[in-house]
């Protein structure tokens, strides 16, 4: 794995000082586009599948397209609306039918049943935070525990999905990871503790272990439940990587790589094959890539090159952001075509 030119006063190998055994090959993380449907699901666990092949592998995984903004609505609608239990009732039932009709596709009759259990507990978790609303009245860490419930019903579904196609996939608790301060809706990362946490929970993982752990949330010290922001899962991915000091990082999405503008809305946008490291870091920063402004801080500091695909698309290159020194074939997924 290549290494930063210089180090920097919060590099990765300064965060902590617990050894590693061994190291990930790759992180590999998917946005909410590409677990949001059963079939993108699929191709996440074929992607997941092949890419063990090439080593450990660590995943981390976001909410369904489309649930955070729905937890989010629903919270405004209960606050707005005199704290109606229609609101939290009509909530939880669409979640609940939405995320056993994706388990059902993803899922064996067994792993089904196991699912339905995890799901129905955390929708129960879901209706106390609603109940601490009407009594507490709303607060920003009131907030934080309804939106993280998104990733808490979505990790397990591709945790068991793994299990099913025969891999060795332990259940992961992000909120146990992440350290965060109390900064609820955008919260701070402890890098230190975070990153003894990571290693000492990465270390006592078997050898063959796939583990699946949400990207976006987090918790303070004290275990109240925390988020890290807009697109945080990106941040999130970016953070193990560096800190398990993983070869690479790759971020699925539902685009194949970066553009110059959204291309959706501009079309003049052009996709951008391969991009400096230090130049998407500015861009990046300023908002322009369309992920956390944060997610390439760890891995400028840690030289980690990473890679943006299409899971509509997984055989598309793609856009490979590169440190100095590290090339294409540092990658994992493997780059298409790749000398």
């Amino acid at each position: 794995m290549p290494t930063a030119a210089s180090p920097a006063p919060n590099a990765p190998s300064s965060w902590s000082d617990v050894p590693l055994p061994a190291h990930p090959a790759a992180v590999l993380k998917f946005g909410g586009s590409s677990v949001g449907s059963p079939a993108s699901f699929s191709t996440v666990v074929d992607v997941v599948s092949d890419a063990v092949a090439d080593g450990p592998i660590v995943v981390v995984a976001s909410a369904l397209a489309r649930v955070t903004r729905q937890l989010s609505s629903g919270l405004e609608a209960f606050t707005t609306h005199h704290h109606d239990p229609g609101v939290v009732d009509d909530l939880v039932s669409t979640l609940r039918d939405r995320h056993l009709d994706h388990a059902a596709a993803a899922l064996g009759p067994s792993f089904l049943d196991a699912y339905r259990l995890m799901l129905d507990e955390h929708l129960s978790r879901l209706r106390t935070v609603f109940d601490r609303v009407r009594n507490e009245g709303f607060s920003p860490a009131l907030r934080d525990a309804v939106l993280a419930t998104g990733e808490q019903m979505s990790v397990p579904i591709l945790t068991l999905a793994l299990r099913d196609a025969g891999h060795a996939a332990p259940h992961c608790d992000a909120t146990k990871l992440m350290v965060t301060d109390d900064a609820f809706g955008g919260a701070n990362v402890h890098l230190r503790d975070t990153a003894d946490r990571v290693r000492r929970w990465y270390a006592d993982l078997g050898t063959s272990d796939v583990p699946v752990v949400a990207g976006f949330i987090g918790a303070t010290r004290s275990g109240t439940v925390t988020t890290l922001g807009f697109e945080g899962s990106d941040y999130s991915a970016a953070l193990f990587t560096a800190m398990l000091g993983a070869g690479s990082l790759t971020r699925f999405t539902d685009v194949d790589g970066l553009y110059t503008a959204d291309p959706n809305t501009d079309e003049n946008a052009e996709r951008l094959d391969r991009i400096d490291m230090e130049e998407a870091y500015a861009r990046t920063e300023s908002g322009a890539l369309g992920m956390h402004p944060k997610t390439l801080r760890p891995l400028v500091h840690a030289g980690i090159p990473m890679q943006v695909r299409s899971i509509l698309d997984p055989s598309v290159p793609g856009t490979c952001i590169l440190p100095s020194g590290a090339d294409v074939t540092d990658l994992i997924p493997r780059v298409p075509d790749a000398a």
